[in-house]
């Protein structure tokens, strides 16, 4: 399964929050303009974040976004999970099955065989992307920096 552009843009905006000054959150229009994409679909995108209770968000005029949990809590799975939802890269719809009509039994066998195999590997990518947080990311892009370093994104 490839990932949808929205995880990509998810992740932006969770960097971009990481490393947001806690005390300002990050305008809407800024984060769709630091991502060059419509308004409407940062929403969305935002809104699937606050359901999943990864960020929340402010009204008003200096409203904005921030994370709702410290980096470390953050997993890469669950941005993944927020935004695509539950991982599964082997569909089954049954076409094992259907050119195998003949061989009922050893249709049904060879595809809960191979579904097996494919819900193995899905665990094992979902425990590796649990394992990492956005503080680990950002710990390894900014490893020669003392401190991960802060911006105030609304006034750039």
């Amino acid at each position: 399964m490839k990932l949808t552009n929205a995880t990509e843009q998810a992740l932006a905006i969770l960097a971009i929050l990481a490393i947001q000054k806690k005390e300002v959150p990050v305008s809407s229009e800024t984060i769709y303009t630091k991502l060059s994409v419509s308004q409407s679909y940062v929403k969305k995108l935002l809104r699937k974040l606050v359901v999943s209770k990864i960020i929340a968000g402010v009204s008003g005029n200096n409203g904005g976004f921030f994370l709702e949990k410290e980096t470390k809590d953050i997993s890469l799975l669950e941005i993944v999970e927020a935004i695509e939802g539950p991982f599964e890269s082997f569909p089954d719809v049954g076409i094992l099955q259907r050119a195998f009509s003949g061989f009922d039994e050893y249709a049904q066998n060879g595809d809960n065989i191979i579904s097996a195999y494919f819900s193995e590997a899905d665990r094992a990518w979902e425990e590796k992307l649990k394992q990492i947080s956005i503080q680990e990311v950002l710990e390894k892009v900014f490893e020669k920096e003392d401190e991960i370093p802060t911006k105030n994104w609304n006034t750039i």
